[in-house]
């Protein structure tokens, strides 16, 4: 397809409540964008408007030099319909006031500083075109919370979480869990002794669901169709049978969605099966060039760009307990501050590591990072039968990644 146009119209409506050391704090803001994409001669014109005409904007930017590629489009099947996720929260200032309540009694302990912050977003998006218009609606609650305690030295707490809200798993009790979980890896962080400088270098490592799914987040990365360094079709990466797979309508995810930012309906997407790369994520542009289906786009307001919504790596057949006790030694690798790709390296910040001897987690240790070189995805010796969602965000897109723990060989720092 040589030719498309569609106009879009965004409406999000964004709460924001917090509670910090004994303030509150409710905002509000209210936006409304409509944008009209363009697709023609290999390229993208694309105009966007917070309270203006977007046509007139069109004008200017259409008399500007046209490419002389020869790109197409795939052309597809086109969403049709409207779909709506989640419910507004009637009474948000209660969970307000029963994260107050949380955060005064754990300041009658160790605890020097409690936040707990809620952002409540609903938004609607229109896509229309010729053959129909693609309407989402969706209720998004996230929440943020953090705890410092005082020990022998301040230890760091914190918490995120995004759902589809609904008045059934937005609740007083969330929030109450929500705290107290992030208190206990404040106490964690109190007591981690500081690493053995013997102990640096490569070891055994055993990823937590939530380090293997920021660990498979930047595989995703080079599975991206419009990575300069994606891994090639067809190449072998890792030694055991691992198959790793984007699901959009994973019903667990708050990145649930039925069509993507180019309207196209979203469905699941092999990635790497048996360990071998078998496809990337894709937009029209390049689903066009590499012979494989749309359906991975994100982007409204600029050329659509193709990532996971909810990557999903499938699951093995041991307990966490017996991956612990079949290791002679290592580490336990726990939460995520940062993850990147560095060269040939994926590199993770992680809240807390256990260090692990003859089978047995013996003391909780402060690392750096961990950093895991591609190649060491052979090493892979162990995935859990249990898995865990995890939430982040990509270029201020909410993704999501369900992953279980595993076992593997790289480096402490």
């Amino acid at each position: 397809m040589r030719e498309y146009s569609d106009r879009v119209t965004y409406v999000e409506d964004n709460s924001e409540l917090a509670y910090r050391d004994g303030n509150y704090e409710f905002n509000r803001s209210v936006v409304r964008v409509s944008a009209v994409r363009k697709f023609s001669n290999g390229q993208w014109f694309i105009t966007s408007c917070q309270g203006c005409n977007a046509d007139v904007l069109m004008k200017f930017i259409e008399l500007l030099p046209k490419s002389d590629k020869d790109l197409e489009l795939l052309d597809t099947e086109l969403y049709v319909g409207s779909v709506s996720l989640g419910k507004s929260i009637n009474e948000p200032t209660e969970l307000l006031r029963v994260a107050s309540e949380v955060c005064k009694e754990l300041k009658n302990s160790n605890v020097v500083r409690c936040e707990f912050i809620l952002n409540v977003r609903e938004y609607s998006k229109v896509i229309e075109r010729d053959v129909g218009e693609a309407r989402e609606k969706k209720v998004l609650a996230e929440f943020i919370v953090g705890v410092v305690s005082k020990g022998l030295r301040y230890g760091y707490g914190g918490v995120h979480n995004v759902l589809i809200a609904t008045p059934e798993n937005v609740n007083t009790a969330l929030v109450d869990k929500l705290i107290r979980n992030a208190y206990r890896k404040s106490l964690i962080s109190c007591r981690s002794k500081s690493l053995n400088p013997v102990e640096i270098g490569r070891q055994t490592l055993i990823l937590k669901p939530e380090v293997t799914a920021a660990l498979i987040h930047e595989i995703s990365h080079l599975l991206e169709a419009t990575s300069p360094n994606k891994l090639l079709l067809g190449s072998k990466i890792c030694s055991t049978n691992v198959d790793i797979y984007d699901n959009p309508h994973e019903i667990t995810s708050p990145t649930i969605r039925l069509f993507d930012d180019e309207g196209v309906p979203t469905s699941k997407r092999s990635l790497v099966e048996n360990c071998v790369v078998v496809d990337y994520h894709h937009n029209r542009l390049t689903a066009k060039e590499f012979g494989s289906k749309a359906g991975s786009a994100y982007g409204l307001y600029h050329p659509p760009i193709p990532f996971h919504t909810t990557l999903v790596m499938k699951e093995g057949d041991w307990r966490d307990d017996e991956i612990v006790s079949d290791s002679k030694k290592g580490f336990i690798v726990d939460g995520v501050v940062m993850a990147e790709t560095e060269g040939s390296y994926i590199r993770i910040v992680p809240e807390y590591a256990v260090y692990v001897e003859r089978g047995e987690p013996k003391d909780y240790v402060r690392v750096n990072s961990v950093k895991i070189p591609l190649k060491s995805l052979t090493t892979l010796s162990a995935i859990s039968r249990s898995k865990n969602l995890r939430v982040s965000y990509e270029k201020n897109y909410v993704v999501a990644e369900v992953a279980p723990t595993v076992r593997l060989e790289g480096y402490i720092e």
